[in-house]
């Protein structure tokens, strides 16, 4: 380095530099370069330093990754040893033996099922809480064993009832039916003492309070007494074939028939409908001819043995005559004989138990046909009240006053919009479409009831007030308030309870309206809207709430208090006799002496059914508080009591002295306990409607299964009786129903019933309009007597003529049988002369064919009670 420099240095002074400028030039750049070669010196010397200081920084850094990676192998691995050492602490559980799931495992699945786990998850969250308590399922359960397992509880819950009614003495049946999507469908219950299987005690007890067993909903064509009556008979049967044929049966060595069934069954009972009644007498009649059976056969049984010879001879002799002869019968087929001879001894056995029942005494035949029929009392109070409001209605004319606010639906609102005017003329004729509105129109407390119900409670959430009324009457009351009795449902005492909520809150809720009226973008009030305002601003309508508010507090609450509700369910509905009769009592002295209600000091204690406090004292007190200005309140109440009084009456009447209930003993009243109410029967068609909401696609025996199993404790019968054998049965008989398309034969039996009663009700259509055009043609034809000979008509000219007026157009004629006297109906004949006299409508006989096609009569009306508008 040193001779490079020595020699460059020899070189630049070898040069001959004479000008100044240039040696300093070259000077400049000798220095620059020198400096430049020193900061390139410093900048590595800097550079070299940063490296020995990163590397000191760097090399703990990658010490302490590495002791992380070695400290994390090591926790995994320490995990994993834990983990397989609790293991093997865990206890495996087995779900299936021999492939079947074990009866614990169905047993906890139907429990899952039934307490609202869906059935496709009923499986993973068995795995899971076994996964939870340290317990390992060794299979996954499907939904689809699921639903059979849910059927292996129905399987169950038919076994039930029919061991059940093997040993007991006695029981009573009851059922009740509605519709859901267009289809009839029926409840079932019935009422008997079970063996108590908690205590392991199979034995009934005859003083315990029988149990009420749900029997399932059917489906049924229609809705008559007859198809009840079959379809009875067809799940008793049922019942007792799923029974007859299992391990169970064998054991006990018991068949079970319907014959059976119906030598205990003592009675019946449901609602007032009369399809219900008959299908009580229904099954009166199934059990008068299994008694006739029955005797019949014992008789038969008891015949020598040359008599019974003799006797079947001559009924054997009677039948090949019957076929005409010995050669008439021997060509007949071999089925045929058979079925002539299974008839001749159904004929035997008939004879034979009608002339042993003849011989009878009086009792022995009272104790072998005794059959009791009971109403439910909620349908008791419901149709006391109808009958008492019916009666309160009536009251007005007799009191000469017109009565509350006319309330009509909008359809009949805009065709009596000029009619409702106050200034209309009272004497006008009205058209016939305008007194065809006025006859469809209502008016009264109840409808107001309706009304409201359909504003402030619509059964269709999307309408109508709802939350908002709630919250509104909360603010203005300073508390929580209740939604608006469910009127909208038609709920049992809804009308009531809705007449006591307005005389309560009168004020509010003439408030209320009209903050509805101007909440609006455009301040009104729909026609429904303008009913509730009228309604409420009418005293006629507020007294008949008033009415209603006090026969509700005075007899309903007391009343229902003793037949329903907790305490009540051992009350037997044969017992309560006496308590319809005070009842009656209570009424009739309220109407001898009304100051009980409308006196100076009234108190419950002598105004109420029970002599309790008010159910209400509230909407009392308010009730005392109006009835100063109400005029007619006092009339109107009696009105009502004295209308509830004849209806309880007439539905109290199986409680009548000398009545069937009245004749029983004690001890036969027992026998044929039965509940105070239908409620379960109620509940059930309810249980099911609701059910369908959520899972509109369950089939009916998979509802009934679930349902049968949960209402009827079949668990505990389940774990006290059955055994390994009867759990196998049960899973078989399952399987064969989900198999056996039940559900579709139903459905495609109710569709075949409703083509063939489409075809029927046409064909008596038609056969209906030729009548009519036949009767129209003569009542056109009939000669109009003149005025003078009016006089000198019979009622049955008098009718003839009438008809012959009304088939020509005149209108305002009432039905004849509205115009009760002779006299009526020949002032109303004198009035279509002269409106003929001066209107004469001409009209032509009618074209046959345009008199042969049926009427449809599209009726809007319902629709638009209950109907909102936005």
């Amino acid at each position: 380095m040193q001779n490079r420099e020595t020699k460059l240095r020899a070189q630049l002074s070898a040069y001959k530099v004479s000008d100044v400028s240039a040696k300093r030039t070259a000077y400049l750049a000798s220095a620059r370069i020198a400096e430049l070669t020193k900061v390139v010196q410093d900048y590595a010397v800097e550079r070299h330093k940063s490296a020995v200081d990163a590397t000191a920084t760097i090399a703990p850094l990658r010490k302490q990754i590495k002791s992380l990676k070695q400290r994390i192998r090591r926790s995994i691995r320490s995990v994993a040893r834990t983990v397989a050492r609790e293991r093997k602490k865990w206890s495996t559980v087995r779900v299936t033996k021999k492939g079947a799931y074990t009866i614990e495992v169905r047993k906890l699945a139907r429990l899952m099922a039934g307490n609202g786990c869906t059935p496709d998850k009923v499986g993973s969250l068995m795995e899971k809480i076994g996964d939870f308590f340290g317990i390992h399922i060794t299979k996954q359960m499907s939904g689809r064993t699921v639903h059979r397992v849910i059927l292996e509880g129905g399987v169950a819950a038919k076994m039930q009832a029919t061991y059940e009614l093997m040993n007991t003495p006695g029981v009573t049946i009851s059922a009740d039916s509605t519709s859901n999507r267009g289809i009839n469908i029926e409840s079932a219950h019935m009422a008997l003492r079970v063996p108590d299987y908690a205590s392991g005690n199979l034995t009934v007890n005859l003083e315990a309070t029988p149990k009420v067993r749900f029997l399932g909903v059917d489906k049924t064509i229609d809705h008559t007494s007859a198809e009840s009556v079959r379809g009875w008979s067809e799940r008793v049967q049922e019942f007792c074939d799923v029974f007859n044929r299992s391990p169970l049966a064998k054991r006990l060595a018991r068949q079970y028939g319907i014959r059976d069934f119906l030598r205990i069954l003592k009675g019946m009972n449901g609602d007032h409908a009369a399809n219900e009644k008959s299908t009580a007498r229904g099954m009166q009649d199934l059990k008068h001819d299994a008694s006739i059976e029955d005797l019949g056969e014992a008789a038969l049984a008891g015949k020598a043995y040359m008599e019974l010879v003799d006797y079947l001879g001559a009924w054997n002799a009677r039948k090949i005559a019957e076929a005409g002869g010995v050669e008439g019968w021997n060509a007949l087929s071999p089925a045929e004989q058979v079925k002539r001879d299974e008839e001749m001894m159904k004929q035997i056995v008939t004879v034979l138990g009608k002339e042993a029942y003849d011989v009878l005494s009086p009792d022995d035949r009272r104790r072998i046909d005794l059959f009791i029929w009971g109403g439910c009392c909620m349908h008791k109070d419901l149709n006391s009240f109808k009958g008492g409001n019916a009666e309160m209605m009536l009251e007005w004319k007799r009191l000469g006053l017109e009565g509350p606010v006319l309330l009509a639906n909008k359809a009949n609102a805009s065709v009596l919009r000029n009619v409702l005017d106050p200034s209309f003329p009272r004497d006008a004729v009205l058209t016939e479409e305008q007194f065809k509105a006025f006859e469809a129109s209502t008016r009264g407390g109840v409808k107001a009831c309706a009304i409201a119900g359909a504003i402030f409670n619509n059964k269709d959430d999307k309408k109508g007030q709802g939350d908002r009324h709630v919250d509104w009457m909360s603010a203005k009351l300073g508390k929580r308030h209740t939604r608006f009795p469910d009127t909208s449902n038609t709920r049992f005492g809804s009308y009531g309870d809705a007449s006591a909520e307005f005389v309560t809150h009168l004020p509010l809720y003439k408030e209320n309206v009209e903050v509805i009226r101007w909440s609006k973008n455009v301040p009104s009030l729909t026609n429904i809207e303008k009913n509730l305002a009228a309604a409420l601003a009418d005293p006629c309508t507020v007294t008949e709430f008033v009415a209603m508010t006090i026969y509700q507090n005075c007899i309903t609450h007391p009343y229902m208090r003793q037949v329903r509700g907790p305490g009540t369910e051992s009350v037997n509905l044969l017992d309560l006799g006496p308590l319809h009769r005070t009842l009656r009592d209570h009424i009739q002295a309220i109407l001898d002496d009304p100051d009980l209600i409308f006196g100076d000091n009234v108190s419950p204690v002598t105004a109420t059914l029970d002599g309790k406090p008010w159910f209400n004292p509230e909407a009392m007190a308010e009730a005392f508080n109006l009835m100063p200005s109400l005029p007619h309140v006092k009339e109107l109440t009696l009105a009502f009591f004295r209308g509830a009084l004849v209806t309880w009456v007439r539905f109290s009447s199986e409680f009548a002295p000398s009545g069937v209930i009245d004749l029983c003993s004690a001890t036969e009243r027992q026998a044929a306990w039965m509940p105070s109410t239908n409620d379960a029967n109620e509940g059930g068609l309810g249980g099911y409607r609701v059910t369908l909401r959520g899972k509109p696609c369950l089939t009916l025996h998979q509802y009934n299964a679930r349902a049968m199993f949960d209402r009827n404790d079949t668990q505990a019968f389940m774990d006290a009786v059955l055994t390994a054998e009867d759990h196998a049965y049960i899973m078989q008989e399952a399987r064969r129903i989900d198999a056996s398309g039940v559900e579709a034969e139903k459905r495609r039996k109710i569709v075949d019933f409703r083509v063939r009663t489409a075809e029927m009700n046409k064909e008596k259509a038609l056969a209906k309009v030729k009548r009519a055009a036949e009767v129209l043609r003569q009542q056109l034809s009939c000669r109009l007597v003149s005025e003078a000979e009016m006089a000198g008509l019979t009622v049955p000219l008098i009718v003839e003529q009438l008809n012959a007026y009304r088939a020509r157009g005149v209108p305002n004629l009432l039905k004849n049988s509205n115009y009760q006297l002779k006299a009526d109906k020949l002032a109303a004949l004198k009035e279509a002369y002269a409106w003929y006299q001066v209107n004469g409508v001409p009209v032509a006989l009618p074209s046959v064919s345009a008199a042969l096609v049926p009427i449809i009569v599209e009726d809007f009306a319902v629709e638009e009670d209950v109907e909102m508008e936005d």
